[in-house]
């Protein structure tokens, strides 16, 4: 049976639980009453990363836990986030819009056709077990099934060879003589260093891969990045038009 198969029938069976799903881009998808509260996968920022990334001023001590985090060693991290929340150092309501933010990049990676790898073929679930970051809201399956449709076809559609798991870099002339950019826009091209794909650079920035990507595709159509030569390194994922994201985040629970 197919991940979404299996995800599918534990809907209608309105299970609560987690429903772990095998291979390398496998993740964990949490339901709620066969509604999905969270998914996770070791590819993509999760919450407790997108929490933390703030208090680590220390870029190299930040690359550190990274490695730690992309291993799938998250319970001291998890643990750590919680612990912001639990002192008021995060507000719930934005730990809940990183959350969202967090699942729906886990989402693309897990649910979607976006690696070139064949879909996890084993699915376990396990009844009861919940996510270390309770949501306030959850998300009909459809509903995020949908989202990851959306996404992986704006991914379809970069241009310029700039995709998830394919390095960039900084291209050694500019096209004009002065171009500005966001604070946003030019932490994304320092970190384009030629052996970072535009996923590195979300982990590194705490930001998520998806939205990352696709600014990625924006800085390398007005000729300030360029994809690396060579095939993709590995992993894949990209901001969702604004309208989409107020609906996506503010989706009501049963």
């Amino acid at each position: 049976m197919s991940a979404r198969a299996r995800l599918l029938e534990l809907a209608d069976e309105h299970a609560t639980g987690a429903l772990y799903l095998n291979g390398r881009r496998g993740g964990t998808i949490f339901l709620v009453h066969g509604r999905i509260g969270h998914v996770e996968s070791v590819l993509t920022p999760g919450v407790e990363a997108l929490l933390l990334r703030p208090t680590y001023p220390n870029e190299r001590i930040w690359a550190d836990l990274v490695l730690t985090l992309r291993r799938g060693e998250t319970k001291a991290a998890a643990a750590a986030a919680a612990q912001l929340l639990r002192h008021g150092s995060a507000s719930p309501v934005n730990a809940e819009i990183l959350r969202r933010i967090a699942m729906a990049d886990a989402a693309l990676v897990t649910l979607g056709a976006v690696l070139r790898e064949a879909a996890p073929t084993r699915a376990r679930f396990r009844p009861g077990e919940k996510h270390w970051c309770e949501p306030l809201r959850t998300f009909a399956v459809a509903d995020v099934l949908a989202e990851v449709h959306r996404r992986t076809g704006v991914l379809a559609g970069l241009t310029l060879g700039v995709q998830p798991d394919r390095a960039v870099q900084r291209v050694p002339t500019l096209p004009i003589e002065r171009i500005r950019l966001t604070a946003t826009q030019w932490n994304i091209t320092r970190s384009a260093d030629g052996g970072n794909t535009p996923l590195d650079i979300a982990w590194l920035l705490g930001r998520d891969g998806f939205a990352t990507t696709v600014a990625v595709h924006q800085l390398a159509r007005i000729g300030v990045l360029t994809a690396a030569p060579g095939p993709p390194k590995s992993p894949s994922l990209a901001p969702v038009p604004a309208r989409h994201v107020t609906i996506f985040l503010s989706a009501s629970t049963r």
